[in-house]
């Protein structure tokens, strides 16, 4: 597997000189797609002399990229412009990583329009684009990278803080070649040629100035085309989070660490997709005693934990599913099994199994509320007298992400002029003390890459099945357990949100994108229709 030679030193130093005449000429430093226009391609009239240069790329509008904006060969590039007949427009500081995208898509392009789909371009090329495009995204604190694919265009989005932002648009062949690439070329079983006709997935490691970075890679048809996403398991530099860092309470993480201590049972982690269970199970994995042994069933493994014993799962294969990887483990003298995830009754019985055997159970499932793992599990083929059983659920956990403000552009809620319209409904139901304490998102400033967001915190439910909620588990009835528990003190998501409002975290728009509208009719115990 090739790996880029420059090293990050060195790269800092020609982004410094870069970022140096960006301030100087007042301009801005172009290291994205997402900095230009995405209609404004390569000028096909330049594109040839460009590439022999290799530093330089002149857009349609006339504008001229450069990594050495100083040299002569911008003087040159002008004047060969106006020999043209063309205006050269304004010159601007670009990275070396961009111009070899931009001069690549231009050249799939033209070649694109030439001979009709058939390619010259070395796969070598396509993987170092590739690997250009989810270095930028690691660069980015980006979690997911849509790649869509359609007749006539690609269209490249990024998943930032929980947000799709559109990053780039190339062209249909160069997406399909990429897509390509990194199915054939560099997952971690190539077993079969990529096929956008039918839905696919693998693990894909890479390892790029001098750092393992791991992807998920999915990719289904769409009309006309396909869709690619690769999900970015791993940069090769995080460190697991407590759960305090995540956002866990000082009181749920002591019910957490309770439950961690427990010979036996099951924990569950449960929320929507990509709310954050699995770096959830890794912090409460780091809470296990090195004495005691601990198999991870993993589909695919995703963060490395060193004490673990971290056993990848090939869903293709009945052998090697969650149920029978699981099972297998049972035989290997475990203290502590974590089921990376129950997706079918057959893992639901064997994490039932597992915790009246004897052994302590992490997993994940995917429900909306902490009450409504029971419901689900009993959708999945367990009976309630079962789970009802004290040696099977220990902790529920459910889980959602907030984005948070950024502390360097927020700006007070009640001075925010596209938040008046909601300030009385929210003022009704969280009274004007807290409002005059919160914050909402700002215009967005460079710690925060123009977003107006910090980064994301977890609001979460956690629940201690003590004896009355094994009463409400035998009846399945969640709705007088959800009664009992506020009863007793218990917050959920509502409570949570709330208490980032107050404590100026988040803005109530993004609270309520987790935790609904904060309005008198959806928290009346009667809703009026008159």
């Amino acid at each position: 597997m090739a790996e880029v030679t420059v090293t990050r030193d060195d790269q800092k130093g020609q982004l410094a000189l870069l970022e140096q005449y960006a301030a100087a000429t007042k301009t801005k430093l172009i290291s994205s797609p997402a900095d230009l226009d995405t209609k404004d391609k390569v000028m096909d009239e330049m594109l040839a002399w460009c590439k022999e240069q290799a530093n330089i790329v002149v857009l349609k509008s006339g504008i001229i990229l450069s990594s050495d904006p100083t040299s002569r060969t911008v003087q040159n590039c002008k004047s060969l412009l106006l020999s043209k007949g063309i205006h050269p427009g304004q010159v601007y500081a670009a990275t070396r990583a961009l111009l070899s995208l931009l001069l690549a898509s231009g050249g799939e392009e033209e070649s694109a329009r030439r001979q009709k789909g058939e390619t010259n371009v070395s796969f070598s090329d396509q993987q170092r684009h590739l690997r250009e495009l989810v270095f930028e995204a690691v660069r980015q604190n980006v979690s997911d990278i849509h790649i869509q694919v359609r007749p006539t265009y690609t269209k490249i989005r990024m998943r930032q803080h929980g947000e799709l932002r559109v990053y780039a648009e190339w062209s249909e062949k160069l997406g399909r070649e990429i897509a390509s690439v990194a199915f054939n070329k560099e997952t971690d079983h190539a077993t079969s040629h990529f096929n956008p006709l039918v839905p696919q997935d693998a693990s894909m490691p890479l390892k790029m100035q001098g750092r393992d970075i791991r992807l998920r890679l999915a990719s289904m048809p769409a009309h006309g085309g396909f869709d690619m996403v690769m999900r970015i398991l791993a940069t090769g530099e995080e460190q697991h989070k407590t759960l305090d860092e995540l956002g866990y309470t000082k009181k749920q993480i002591d019910i957490i660490k309770m439950a961690m201590k427990l010979p036996f049972g099951a924990i569950i982690v449960a929320g929507p997709t990509g709310s954050g269970k699995t770096t959830t199970l890794a912090s409460c994995m780091e809470m296990v005693e090195p004495t005691q042994k601990l198999y991870s069933i993993e589909d695919p493994v995703e963060k490395v934990v060193e004490d673990a014993t971290q056993v990848p799962v090939n869903t293709e294969k009945e052998d090697r599913d969650f149920a029978s990887m699981g099972r297998a483990s049972l035989r290997m003298d475990p203290d502590v099994i974590i089921l990376g995830e129950m997706r079918d009754e057959d893992t639901a019985h064997v994490m039932v199994r597992a915790s009246i055997t004897g052994h302590l159970v992490l997993t994940t499932l995917h429900t909306n509320r902490a009450t409504a793992i029971v419901t689900r599990l009993v959708d999945m083929g367990i009976s309630p007298t079962l789970l009802s059983d004290s040696s099977v659920l220990r902790c529920l956990m459910c889980q959602r992400l907030i984005a948070k403000v950024c502390p360097y552009c927020a700006i007070p809620l009640l001075s925010s002029p596209k938040h008046q319209p909601y300030i009385a409904d929210w003022e009704a139901v969280l009274g004007r003390e807290i409002l005059e304490r919160a914050k909402a998102r700002g215009p967005g400033c460079s710690k925060c890459n123009r977003t107006g967001v910090g980064g994301r915190i977890v609001v979460a439910e956690v629940i201690w099945v003590d004896e009355e909620g094994r009463q409400f588990i035998q009846k399945c009835d969640t709705l007088n357990w959800e009664k009992y528990l506020k009863a007793n003190g218990w917050s959920d998501f509502h409570d949570r949100a709330i208490d980032l409002i107050q404590a100026g975290v988040c803005d109530p728009f993004d609270a309520e994108k987790v935790v609904g509208p904060i309005n008198p009719a959806t928290q009346a115990k009667t809703f009026k229709y008159e």
